[in-house]
């Protein structure tokens, strides 16, 4: 006779393990990876980031930033892109942020409308930036919204391979105007990643196991 009264079997959720935390973060670091575009001209080498009013024209910015070191399927907790300011401005100021949806970005090129061709990602991440008062400020006033979405989306790509590159499109409206790598190489446009790695483990008792032979 077997006792089988601890043997009503139901699944239970172990908390994830192999969990581990990780940061990283890519500085542009060649003047075709920061780009600005008007009226489907690319411009390269500009000194300075309108995002997105320069005088009376309204521009596209492209960012791309490489050697991103993230496994496919990463769980993205936290994601910005970190701005320094070259020049003061507080006009309100709304952008719209999209990733380029590819597997890995090029870098921008001066042939016509090479940032706004792109393909964009479905997500995209509204930035209302407050007020610039310091030129040379660097804090949290001049990191974008959390492009957590964006990110998730590019990784979760077939075709996703840690060490790929990712571009982003800004479009809006106001004015805004950071360092770019042609400005001061130190000081350009760097992108925030945080990222898990985990799993979670479906246990069952030997009663649902009896369950699956009845």
């Amino acid at each position: 006779f077997e006792d089988n009264e601890n043997n009503d079997e139901t699944p239970i959720i172990e908390p994830p393990v192999n969990h581990s935390s990780n940061i990283i973060e890519s500085r542009i670091n060649t003047n075709s990876d920061d780009a600005e575009e008007s009226s489907s001209k690319v411009s390269l080498g500009s000194s300075d980031l309108e995002l997105i009013q320069d005088g009376n024209k309204q521009q596209i910015v492209g960012l791309r930033f490489n050697t991103l070191n993230i496994p496919k399927n990463a769980n993205i907790t936290e994601a910005y892109i970190q701005f320094e300011v070259d020049e003061t401005s507080s006009e309100a100021t709304t952008l719209t942020i999209h990733g380029e949806k590819v597997a890995s970005a090029l870098t921008f090129t001066s042939s016509s409308a090479n940032i706004s061709s792109r393909a964009k990602t479905t997500s995209l991440v509204n930035w209302s930036p407050l007020a610039w008062n310091t030129k040379g400020e660097q804090s949290v006033t001049q990191q974008t919204s959390n492009l957590r979405s964006i990110i998730q989306e590019l990784v979760n790509q077939n075709s996703w391979n840690s060490g790929n590159a990712m571009a982003f499109i800004i479009t809006g409206e106001g004015k805004r105007i950071a360092k770019s790598y042609d400005g001061k190489s130190t000081s350009a446009p760097l992108l925030h990643i945080e990222y898990d790695t985990n799993s979670s483990c479906l246990l069952y008792t030997s009663d649902a196991a009896d369950e699956e032979d009845s």
